[in-house]
């Protein structure tokens, strides 16, 4: 017995040169077939290379033709500062017409959506008895008139004592008292429009009964409507009653209504930091309705010197605002040739069609405005300002 002998087994493989181990071979094939692969990467690489060379080659052989673009001057302009805001319409005067007595409406005098004048009778109730009892009431009234000369002709003679003329006057002051609330009865019960202005929907019918209070028809004066809107409390002592403002909204895009700040509210709402002003504004066409959203600018009194774009002229990314400005060359054959530098911009305000830029270029610089989707830095443009880019500033802001 052998101990401590450990007996190693290999394998072989037989050719001509006699007995080779097997893990011989295996490398010898692994390293075949890694320098196979490299060769071929080497080779097809070569060819790929020689390939994308001659594309740059042809490419920076060709010259990209000019890009049609249209352009603008920027120019400065004197802009007074605006403060925005949000608001709601409401009418100058607007009210229910209520019914102030109980009664059945016997007239109705007006139809739904009609313009009155002050003073106009709207609806009639019911007022037979009113009348009947004012009847009795004024031959109560001629009898106590009758009795309180009688009563005087009496104490003028010292046939009559004081007493009873004084009864007899307080009989006929009471008298026509009566019949005089009677009267205003009757008048109640004729409903008159309180203002001129344009009815709205009416809400009774002819026969029907209403109570005090109850609504008959609202009425609203359209030809001056107010505007309720909020600024900021920082903003207070730049405004002020008197300036000029103008309003937009949705019912009419691109309109603008101009009108004044009216009034500032004393006092600063606490919920939300800010102070009500009330404006007017010039409504005789009754475009404008109570109770619409409104967008309101307020032009501040301090001016300053801006230069400005047409919107479209900004190309807009998360990156930064740029434009793309026209830069004048000679080639080598001595001709002009125009080409585009991109430009980082700071804007500012926006005046309809117009922004304002705070930095990035001057006035004077040719910009781009219609385009820029083809172009890149450096490209070379031709200039076609065949059609023209809307430059349109808000009205309110015209100083003149």
């Amino acid at each position: 017995m052998v101990s401590g002998l450990s007996v190693r087994h290999k394998l072989f493989i037989k050719n001509n040169w006699g007995l080779i181990p097997l893990s011989f071979t295996i490398e010898s094939m692994i390293k075949r077939m890694i320098l196979m692969l490299l060769a071929v990467g080497v080779f097809f690489g070569s060819i790929f290379g020689w390939k994308a060379y001659q594309a740059g080659q042809m490419m920076s052989g060709m010259e990209m033709p000019p890009v049609s673009v249209s352009t603008t001057i920027a120019t400065s302009e004197t802009w007074s500062p605006v403060l925005d805001s949000v608001g709601t319409l409401r009418a100058s005067q607007g009210v229910d017409i209520t019914a102030r007595e109980a009664g059945m409406i016997t007239e109705l005098r007006f139809a739904s959506g009609e313009a009155v004048a002050a003073g106009d009778v709207l609806a009639q109730q019911y007022v037979e008895d009113e009348h009947a009892r004012l009847a009795a009431l004024e031959a109560d009234v001629r009898l106590a008139e009758l009795n309180l000369g009688r009563s005087e002709d009496l104490l003028n003679k010292s046939l009559n004592s004081q007493f009873d003329y004084d009864k007899s006057k307080t009989d006929r002051d009471r008298a026509v008292a009566q019949a005089r609330s009677v009267r205003l009865t009757i008048d109640k019960k004729t409903i008159r429009a309180p203002f001129a202005g344009r009815l709205g929907i009416r809400q009774v019918d002819l026969g029907e009964y209403v109570e005090p209070g109850e609504p008959i028809v609202r009425l609203e004066a359209l030809d001056t409507i107010l505007v309720d809107f909020p600024v900021p409390q920082r903003s207070v002592g730049l405004v002020h009653a008197g300036q000029p403002l103008i309003i937009r909204v949705d019912a009419y895009p691109g309109r603008e209504f101009s009108g004044q700040v009216m009034a500032i509210s004393p006092q600063v709402r606490a919920q939300t930091r800010d102070v009500r002003l009330e404006g007017l504004v010039n409504n005789k066409t009754e475009e404008l309705l109570p109770g619409m959203f409104a967008e309101v600018a307020t032009r501040l009194p301090v001016q300053e010197e801006v230069v400005t774009l047409p919107q479209s002229a900004i190309t807009y990314s998360p990156y930064g605002d740029s434009v793309f400005v026209i830069r004048e060359s000679v080639d080598d054959n001595g001709e002009t040739v125009l080409a585009v530098d991109t430009l980082y911009v700071q804007t500012g305000d926006m005046r309809g069609d117009q922004v304002a830029i705070v930095s990035g270029i001057t006035a004077g610089d040719r910009i781009v405005t219609a385009g820029q989707i083809k172009l890149r830095n450096g490209s070379r443009v031709v200039i076609d300002n065949s059609v023209p880019v809307s430059n349109r500033a808000i009205s309110v802001l015209d100083d003149g």
